[in-house]
């Protein structure tokens, strides 16, 4: 604990210091954000229930309401959150000696639901209606805890360091090692290539993604042409969690072309996408295949040579969502493909609208299997968090003057009817300070409980039924 103060103090102290006391070469900047969330509850249809078995009865963010009453819909309780972020960023340039970067941000955290507190604190920030990200000990080598402390029953400080790298650059291109962050794909909101912790829909704060450990070298082979490699070194250092990819990027004739092959342990993809204008419109497609060598990873009685095909939903028994472990033999999925096609238009010079189609092979038709995807290898490993297969997502972004923008976009499932409606505002005061307001309303059918079925268990009713309708408000001082 010594140790981590230690690094916060110093990067503080560096960023409030007199800039004169500093070579040119040095820079620190950084950011404090506070939400202000209030979440709805979330009703819970449920069969008949018994009062002992109501009882023991808990859901991933809080117990059952409404004890007392059968065949009634449940709910669990609404939650006012407040989430505030410290953001000290410290690097130093040297066109000789090479570049250091490092982020280290804190978040300190206050729940009036105090079990759902609990639940932040153990370190599983996969809680349905959760907004906040979190950086996952599988693609880093070592980390800090996630938790810093916890002060009371409501409340959890979060840490995360979260770049921390050495950057070379000479004329043939650039090497970076360390703690970076990697990002691929030509879509615009859901990308098949990018499998390296993605954010997830209804993440708050988005500005930064989240680093991982890897060393990684861009070379330009052309006037636009470009060749990215790279290792990512999982934890522990170990082959199960490490990966490694090979991507190549060129403009021909209008065209901006991306080609990618990443290697897991247990998996490989191809995959790639283009980027171009059609007339007044522009354009995109990306779509990835996924392999799973899950034949090398089976358990009990199987033969580590059995290439019998692929294990199935039922064949699922062990959940371990809220690790960071390879996935067992049962959670590995069918080969899939992952697309998605785009074009966006600018209606005039302050209105721009979108439409994506993505199509989720990993996900699923049917409602029933929700509750069992996450447990899979591609939601485990390769960045899938949607669980449906095919998803309409409408956007449109309005430049309501030079100070006020709002933009407004859905996730509709095609498959199960349900939507993930996104709204928010955001306005500069200055040339440090803004403010967001934004909405998350959801539709569709909500949580089910089965009390009579063999261990009485949770199911969705649909995939974005039972996301809490949720208005928030920020502040953001960038120094």
């Amino acid at each position: 604990m010594p140790v981590k103060f230690f690094l916060v103090l110093t990067l503080l102290g560096a960023t409030v210091s007199p800039m004169s006391s500093f070579a040119d070469s040095f820079s620190f900047s950084g950011y404090m954000k506070s939400y202000a969330l209030a979440q709805d509850s979330i009703s819970i249809q449920s069969d008949a229930i018994d009062q002992s078995t109501i009882e023991n009865i808990t859901t991933e963010s809080n117990t059952i309401e409404n004890n007392s009453v059968q065949n009634q819909a449940q709910s669990i309780a609404g939650n006012f959150q407040s989430q505030n972020a410290l953001r000290l960023m410290a690097s130093y340039l040297s066109s000789s000696k090479g570049n250091i970067e490092i982020d280290y941000e804190i978040q300190p955290l206050y729940f009036s639901n105090s079990t759902m507190a609990e639940y932040y604190t153990k370190g599983n920030l996969g809680v349905i209606g959760g907004t906040v990200s979190s950086a996952s000990n599988q693609y880093r080598y070592k980390d800090f805890d996630a938790v810093l402390s916890d002060f009371g029953s409501h409340g959890v400080v979060l840490q995360n360091l979260d770049r921390f790298n050495y950057q070379y650059s000479n004329y043939y291109g650039d090497l970076t090692i360390g703690r970076q962050v990697l990002s691929f794909g030509s879509a615009r909101f859901t990308n098949p290539t990018d499998i390296f912790i993605p954010f997830a829909i209804q993440t708050l704060n988005q500005e930064y993604r989240v680093g991982i450990d890897a060393i990684r070298y861009k070379a330009d082979v052309g006037d636009f042409a470009v060749i990215d490699m790279g290792l990512v070194i999982g934890e522990d250092g170990k082959k199960q969690n490490s990966a490694a990819f090979l991507r190549g990027k060129n403009s021909i004739q209008g065209n901006d072309i991306e080609a990618i092959a990443i290697i897991l342990d247990d998996a490989w993809l191809l995959g790639g996408g283009i980027e171009r204008s059609i007339g007044d419109f522009g354009f995109w497609f990306e779509a990835a295949y996924m392999d799973w060598r899950q034949n090398n990873y089976v358990e009990g009685n199987a033969s580590e040579n059995n290439t019998d095909g692929n294990n199935s939903l039922e064949n699922i028994t062990v959940d371990n969502y809220a690790t960071n472990t390879l996935p067992l033999a049962g959670a590995y999925t069918d080969n899939y493909w992952r697309s998605s096609i785009g074009s966006d238009y600018a209606l005039n010079e302050d209105v721009i609208i979108m439409i994506e189609y993505h199509y989720n092979g990993a996900g699923s038709n049917n409602v029933e299997n929700y509750t069992k995807l996450a447990t899979q290898a591609p939601y485990q490993k390769a960045g899938v968090y949607l669980y449906g297969e095919h998803y309409l997502i409408p956007a449109l972004t309005w430049l309501a003057s030079p100070l006020v923008s709002v933009s407004a976009s859905a996730f509709y499932n095609i498959s199960d009817s349900s939507v993930f409606l996104t709204v928010s505002s955001e306005t500069s005061w200055s040339d440090n300070l803004y403010s967001d307001f934004g909405l998350y309303i959801s539709h569709g059918d909500t949580l089910q409980y089965n009390a009579s079925g063999a261990n009485g268990d949770y199911a969705f009713g649909s995939e974005f039924g039972a996301y809490p309708l949720s208005v928030y408000a920020s502040l953001r001082y960038y120094f």
